[in-house]
């Protein structure tokens, strides 16, 4: 009870040693010592990893090592709560440094791989704000918090908001302002709306045997810019940046390797390339909802896709059900109707029920086969259709900017492939080579106040029917490679890093 007494009134304790009369003697000083040591001791196993667990953690312990490594980084911490990214492996931990709102990444052996401190957008660089506004109109910016080490230098941005759409987006900058990864909830198409992404980082050597091998077929000798380990619910991917030959290649992997997202950046990027993005219903324009309306009267919305070229969506590709049956239709951006395909469940009258699912779910035997098709393809579409007699699976991928409608029996047998040509514009774009004497003064400009001693590497003018749309420059900064875009009028649009 003495004990107890002492462990919840440790002013008493305090006063009753400090008033001591023999406070001179050097004995009883180190017997004080001593006894204060203890005390502390208790005081300190008192904060239990029960004291620290989140309501949203009941069913699951804090690793004592996770609670630990805060404490000791962050001897004057307050208000510390842990919460889960990655049950059992990885925890983030909130908590107060004096007036400092701060976080960090720890894992379950109590190792901390990044550190934030909480700001505002005010506190940003003038590029991060200029690339906010210039790709992000509309958005409602969230959370921003500067990245920090040790010794609470900064080393980067991090800026969590919410597009227009309600998207949860994450973007991540380096110290100068320059982005470097982009996270974002919805990333097949899903409902959008849930909460954001859960996202920590890891090493190179911790990729999949799966991804690491893609990598090395597809870009050889590459620099790995980051990786990040995405939980959405209960989906594990990893999103990759890597590097080479002055152009940054963005991947979002599932945990077979599959790629389910792809892009890349930089002078030796393709201006012409096509994107596709996740559309949902309310993407669409007046003019197709229209139609749809009109000739597919009480049509049901299963999923969309958008092809975007040089930032202008260029194809609408819209997946829905009517009539039992499911339709891939086509529309050009201005909302006109180009063409239409049935796929999935073919001729088939009998109702059916399709069911979406992730690529991870999609049988090897099906991977297999399609890499032996298509060396470089990502889905678009990864379904199981049911009816009272059978199942199949129902894969839409795309390739070379072609869609290929693929059909599987439930061992993974391949049963039927349909391929739907996509109408795109014209290509007449193209790249002419820059010279360093030939970068508008304008450029030079925005290079020197953001990027101090930058040397120029290589260049491109992007061309439209022989008019300018733009400019590619790498530069060198030390050690780093920036890939940065600017418009006809030399305004600045985006920056990679390389």
């Amino acid at each position: 009870m003495a004990l107890l007494f002492g462990i919840m009134q440790p002013n008493f304790i305090w006063k009753r040693l400090l008033s001591h009369k023999s406070v001179g003697n050097e004995f009883k000083m180190k017997k004080l010592y001593t006894y204060l040591f203890f005390v502390g001791l208790i005081l300190w196993s008192c904060d239990s990893v029960t004291d620290l667990q989140p309501h949203q953690n009941i069913d699951e312990a804090i690793p004592v090592a996770a609670i630990n490594a805060i404490k000791i980084n962050y001897p004057e911490a307050t208000k510390v709560r842990f919460s889960t990214i990655e049950r059992n492996k990885v925890f983030q931990s909130d908590f107060d440094v004096r007036v400092e709102r701060m976080s960090a990444v720890v894992n379950n052996v109590g190792v901390i791989s990044e550190m934030y401190r909480q700001t505002g957008i005010v506190n940003l660089p003038d590029n991060i704000k200029a690339y906010l506004d210039a790709n992000y109109v509309g958005a409602n910016v969230g959370n921003v918090s500067q990245q920090v080490n040790k010794e609470g230098k900064v080393e980067g941005y991090k800026v969590i908001l919410k597009d227009k759409d309600s998207k949860n987006i994450t973007l991540f900058f380096d110290v100068t302002g320059t982005l470097i990864m982009n996270v974002s909830d919805n990333q097949n198409g899903g409902p959008a709306g849930m909460p954001p992404p859960k996202l920590y980082f890891i090493d190179k050597n911790e990729l999949p045997q799966a991804i690491t091998a893609f990598l090395v077929a597809k870009h050889d000798d590459y620099k790995c810019i980051k990786i990040g380990v995405v939980l959405d619910g209960t989906t594990k991917n990893y999103s990759v940046v890597v590097s080479q030959d002055f152009t940054t290649f963005d991947y979002l992997f599932d945990e077979k390797g599959n790629v389910l997202k792809s892009s890349s950046f930089g002078v030796n990027a393709p201006s012409g390339r096509f994107e596709d993005k996740p559309i949902t219903i309310n993407d669409l324009t007046t003019k197709i909802k229209s139609y749809l309306d009109k000739e597919y009267k009480g049509w049901q919305f299963e999923r969309g896709i958008a092809f975007i070229q040089n930032g202008v969506i260029q194809i609408y590709n819209v997946l829905i059900t009517y009539d039992k049956k499911q339709y891939s239709l086509q529309f050009d951006k201005d909302g006109n109707f180009l063409k239409r395909e049935q796929v999935g469940a073919g001729g088939n009258d009998t109702k059916v029920e399709v069911k979406l699912i992730f690529p991870k779910d999609v049988p090897t035997t099906i991977v297999n086969y399609l890499a032996s098709k298509h060396k470089d393809y990502k889905y678009l579409q990864t379904a199981i259709i049911t009816d009272k007699f059978k199942k199949t699976y129902w894969i839409t991928i795309l390739s070379n900017n072609e869609v290929y409608d693929y059909t599987f029996d439930e061992s993974g047998k391949f049963l039927s492939v349909k391929e739907i040509e996509m109408k795109f514009p014209d290509n007449k774009i193209y790249d002419k080579p820059l010279d360093a004497t030939d970068i508008p003064s304008k450029v030079k400009e925005y290079l020197e106040a953001n990027y101090k001693g930058w040397v120029f590497q290589r260049g491109v003018t992007v061309y439209a029917e022989n008019k300018i749309l733009g400019y590619v420059i790498a530069i060198k900064v030390a050690n780093d490679y920036y890939y940065i875009n600017f418009d006809a009028n030399a305004n600045f649009i985006s920056a990679r890093k390389g």
